[in-house]
């Protein structure tokens, strides 16, 4: 479970716990995360709608609507625990909500490191941009 309370699929095979909706007013029951993010695409989001809003319990986005369908479908994975986006790597198989991510994650497996340190006599270089900005700070002690 996730801390939305939904069942991560981490593509193993345990899936014995239901899935719950946790959509307001809604608690119905599925076997497999598939239906389950079926039910809420068709029933809860649905089309046509000049915006989309997330009803789920909990959701930490508030009130705050989406625009276009797919921005909410991407954010229900945050909910649901989906993630379909798989690195094809051998022997890793990681699984990501967000291409993007996926994309990121594939820098470790070439050992690209395209964020480099600016700073005079520094050779670090990092995967992610985040962790160069990190980084960076140090020097600023």
């Amino acid at each position: 479970m996730n801390a939305t309370g939904a069942q991560i699929d981490d593509g193993g095979d345990d899936d014995d716990a239901p899935y719950i909706c946790q959509w307001a007013d809604c608690a119905m029951e599925f076997e497999k995360q598939p239906q389950l993010i079926a039910h809420v695409k068709t029933l809860h989001i649905g089309t046509g709608k000049s915006f989309y809003q997330c009803r789920w319990n909990g959701c930490q986005r508030g009130e705050k609507p989406f625009t276009k369908r797919h921005k909410m479908h991407n954010h229900l994975r945050v909910h649901t625990g989906e993630r379909p986006y798989i690195c094809m790597e051998e022997g890793c198989g990681k699984r990501f909500a967000r291409p993007d991510s996926l994309s990121t994650h594939g820098k470790i497996h070439t050992n690209i490191r395209p964020y480099e340190c600016q700073h005079e006599n520094c050779d670090k270089a990092y995967y992610h941009l985040r962790s160069l900005r990190k980084h960076e700070k140090s020097h600023k002690i």
